[in-house]
């Protein structure tokens, strides 16, 4: 027998939203939607009585729903959370963990690179300063990219959106920002427009198109942006500018995943997971990567070091 129903609804933000729904429904027997109330808050479908809780279910999952607001899920009591191991926050407080070991492994190859043959090269000892930022900057932002791809099936366009634009620009900004400084405006422009790109793209690629247009343009922008700031400045306190940026871009990341976690939920057991071991080598092979490019790749007339 098919009934109608009333739901509370949040984040149906477009018609792309509106046709999501509309294909959900139709795994369902009978099930339509009747209307959207004109401020997106109210959805009204027809279905089979029986089928009203899987229906329910499967709108929360893709966190569709709108859920009564838990005054307990503030950002202090998260991270406390998250930060004693609590039940229910174990797949975050491993991916918390997992991040400042990898900051600790990448450091120390930084360590180990500069007394087995970095010692003696004047660029690096010029440039030192700088190039510390790149093991830190690494280790945010895989956390942060880690924490975006786990969830990423359970995201709508908005979510898709916010979370593709801000993996796309930190990371981006900060590749650009640190190798325009070093090596010039136009190497430190492809490179951060590729760090970018890429990671928006990875991390978003199967919550929707949108989020994957977002995460490129915002790539391409912040890519060249930093770049170009880095090379506006290198004769007005270029380093402690970039000490701020790099603070306050992991500020930024953080509280994406805050975002993340309100929107969707926490990590689930069934999830998939990508192992410290790889996520440690990629790490370890990009660091490389960036100073090798830092100490020997082209460089503009005036840079840093």
């Amino acid at each position: 027998m098919t009934h109608t129903i009333e739901l509370p609804i949040r984040n149906v933000s477009c018609e792309a939203c509106e046709k999501v729904i509309g294909r959900l429904l139709q795994k369902f027997p009978n099930a339509k939607v009747d209307s959207i109330s004109q401020d997106a808050r109210t959805l009204t479908l027809t279905c089979e009585e029986r089928d009203s809780d899987a229906i329910t279910e499967k709108l929360r999952d893709y966190n569709y729903l709108d859920k009564e607001k838990d005054t307990n899920h503030h950002f202090i009591y998260i991270a406390a959370r998250i930060l004693s191991n609590a039940p229910g926050f174990g797949a975050e407080h491993s991916l918390l963990v997992h991040t400042l070991g990898l900051a600790g492994i990448l450091f120390a190859t930084m360590g180990a690179a500069y007394l087995l043959w970095l010692n003696q090269n004047t660029l690096f000892l010029n440039t030192w300063e700088v190039l510390i930022l790149v093991p830190f900057g690494i280790a945010v932002n895989a956390g942060a990219l880690l924490h975006v791809r786990h969830l990423r099936s359970h995201f709508n366009c908005t979510n898709g959106m916010m979370a593709g634009m801000t993996i796309g620009m930190i990371s981006g900004f900060m590749s650009g920002a640190i190798l325009g400084a070093t090596n010039g405006m136009f190497i430190g422009s492809v490179t951060g427009m590729a760090v970018g790109m890429s990671a928006s793209a990875y991390a978003v690629r199967k919550s929707g198109i949108m989020g994957i247009l977002e995460g490129l343009m915002a790539g391409l922008m912040a890519g060249a942006m930093g770049a170009m700031l880095s090379v506006m400045m290198l004769t007005d306190n270029l380093v402690a500018f970039l000490y701020i940026l790099f603070g306050v871009c992991t500020l930024i990341l953080g509280g994406m995943s805050y975002f993340v976690f309100k929107e969707v939920g926490p990590i689930q057991d069934e999830e998939k997971k990508v192992g410290f071991f790889p996520l440690a080598v990629g790490s370890v092979l990009l660091l490389l990567l960036f100073i090798a490019l830092i100490l020997w790749g082209p460089k503009s007339a005036f840079v840093w070091g």
